[in-house]
């Protein structure tokens, strides 16, 4: 398989790969005294996968460099060509502590594995060009690298976005098994609103609730072509209550991914 280049995280893989070798360590070396693993060291050297800050800050360590490498990590993070809107919306959740989501008709972006996010996105903007949409994955992708570390991932999401077939079947079931390793993990907590259900409190679309150290918490509405900052204290406690409801909709997260699993099976 074709090891897929992200152009924004090969400058930075370029330099982590120069500074190394002007320390006269080895991969091998470095993994050790980074203590990032070695297929991690490989992939963030060739550009194949964006690090986390917490790799930034490792790697400064080890090579001495003065913290050189956290700079480009966040100068890298504020430059990549999303939209602005986008961009916001991503300094928003490098900051969070705890981030909420409810999602109704497809899985929650942070989950997405490329082929489903490339596959949505082009299914639901016919009107955007290729470039676009796959500059567009590229930063979706990317957003789980920008998250905190400590940072509380909460899901709820219908069972239609589980059962929709999105493009086709080992789509499908590459996308269960990315959720439930996820989970499995103990990487973020889902819960599912099993179907049939009746009209319930998500109707009216996703919603994304994140909470800071510091700062009031804000709400996050999505539409058509971007997504609304809600951050009046009225407005983000009525957004609170409601997740609180679709919580109590929703299976516990035990039941949600003994389902997941089930649902998987169907995907053979």
């Amino acid at each position: 398989m074709a090891v897929h280049v992200n152009p924004a995280w090969k400058r930075f893989g370029a330099e982590t790969k120069r500074r190394r070798a002007a320390s006269g360590l080895t991969q091998t070396m470095l993994q050790g005294k980074a203590g990032i693993s070695a297929s991690m060291l490989s992939a963030i050297e060739n550009g194949s996968r964006a690090p986390k800050r917490d790799h930034a800050e490792l790697l400064d360590v080890a090579l001495s460099t003065g913290g050189a490498l956290v700079r480009l990590w966040l100068d890298i993070n504020d430059s990549v060509d999303v939209p602005e809107w986008w961009r916001d919306i991503g300094l928003l959740e490098r900051e969070a502590v705890e981030l909420r989501e409810y999602q109704m008709t497809l899985i929650p972006g942070l989950l997405q594995t490329r082929d489903y996010a490339h596959t949505a996105m082009r299914l639901g903007r016919r009107w955007d060009p290729a470039d676009t949409i796959e500059r567009d994955v590229e930063a979706r992708l990317a957003r789980w690298n920008t998250l905190r570390a400590d940072a509380v991932l909460w899901f709820v999401v219908d069972e239609y976005a589980f059962t929709r077939v999105v493009r086709d079947i080992q789509l499908m079931r590459e996308q269960l098994d990315q959720v439930l390793g996820l989970v499995d993990s103990g990487s973020v907590e889902l819960q599912v609103i099993p179907q049939p259900r009746p009209m319930h409190p998500g109707m009216s679309g996703p919603l994304r609730l994140l909470d800071f150290v510091g700062r009031s918490p804000v709400a996050l509405a999505e539409h058509l072509v971007g997504e609304e900052v809600i951050d009046t204290p009225d407005s983000v406690r009525r957004c609170r209550t409601l997740f609180g409801a679709l919580q109590a909709e929703a299976l516990s997260p035990t039941e949600s991914t003994r389902m997941i699993r089930e649902l998987r099976k169907d995907y053979e």
